[in-house]
């Protein structure tokens, strides 16, 4: 009976790994469109670096057991203790927990030295396991959803509550990284999201909001992400902007976008393919128009409709097929 119930116990802490994970998620991939209050979950005393944020855009990646040893030689509870811990548990999967965290024990007790901090490093792991099940248990309660402002509020009261179980320093330590990495994801998807702010308000307040959270990393903190991926954050901050423009206005913004991100090769490719498009749909446009009035006519036989259509199809599209999809 009792392994048993060890068995379902050690599902259960898997489980809420998986739970944890998929928080996680919900939370980078929130959108809305407000943002007032000041940002600072994680204290700045604790140096979250550039290159921590962007390994957690990665989270999942293979923990490098070889150098456990000498992360944790100042302590168990630092930014690589979130990541030992996923290893330990996909490690040792599979067995009961009173097995599993005999091996995990058996696995620090060679791994961390001294023996202090081996011991040490198996209390934190066993306050973790015991949180994720609790965290599990009580899932309802911190999922994430509800207004931008309860969703701040959710990722504040979940470090609280893993700041009573750990400690503030050993919370912090811990989870600072996913913490901020996810705050600052959040309210800047908030800022880009507010259909009250123009363009140009948008990227003042995206450059306020990376000089409040990341001090003098400001300027590089978005640099690894893609041209690619910057044209289309860039699209999305300017979307209620381009919407409201002309099309030739809205062109020469597009172009002006391509100039600032892309190379001058990349650019001009841009530029011909978006010509091209234009060229497409304009033609599609003016042949729906055409054929509409055609069609519309009264006076006209149902053969010398289709006639025309077909005169005007040819004049239009020669021989290269038919217009494109939704414009007949």
């Amino acid at each position: 009976m009792t392994s048993k119930i060890m068995n379902k116990r050690s599902k259960t802490v898997f489980i809420a790994a998986s739970f944890t994970a998929a928080m996680v998620l919900m939370i980078f991939l929130l959108r809305s469109d407000r943002t007032d209050e000041p940002a600072g979950i994680i204290d700045k005393k604790y140096r979250i670096t550039r290159q921590d944020y962007l390994n957690s855009l990665h989270a999942g990646k293979k923990f490098d057991s070889s150098a456990a040893g000498d992360y944790f030689r100042q302590g168990a509870a630092n930014k690589h203790t979130l990541d030992f811990f996923s290893f330990l548990q996909d490690s040792f999967k599979d067995m009961e927990y009173a097995d599993h965290m005999k091996a995990v024990r058996d696995y620090l007790l060679e791994t961390i030295k001294p023996r202090e901090r081996a011991d040490e490093m198996y209390e934190l792991y066993a306050r973790y396991t015991e949180y994720q099940k609790e965290l599990y248990m009580d899932r309802d309660r911190w999922a994430p959803g509800g207004t931008p402002e309860e969703m701040l509020e959710n990722l504040r009261k979940i470090q609280d509550f893993r700041r009573r179980r750990f400690g503030e320093d050993a919370a912090d330590s811990i989870f600072g990284v996913e913490v901020k990495s996810n705050e600052y994801a959040l309210r800047k998807q908030i800022v880009i999201g507010n259909a009250a702010m123009s363009g140009k308000e948008k990227e003042e307040r995206l450059a306020a909001l990376r000089r409040e959270m990341w001090g003098d990393q400001a300027d590089t903190i978005d640099g690894a992400d893609s041209p690619r991926d910057r044209y289309d954050e860039k699209l999305k901050i300017y979307q209620a902007d381009l919407a409201a423009m002309g099309e030739e206005e809205r062109e020469r913004k597009l172009r002006e976008f391509r100039r600032e991100i892309f190379t001058p090769e990349e650019a001009a490719r841009m530029d011909s393919a978006g010509s091209q498009l234009k060229f497409l749909r304009d033609r599609d446009r003016e042949y729906s128009r055409l054929s509409r009035e055609i069609l519309d006519d009264s006076s006209l036989s149902e053969q010398e409709k289709r006639r025309r259509i077909r005169e005007l199809h040819d004049r239009l599209y020669g021989g290269s097929g038919k217009p494109a999809a939704g414009t007949e």
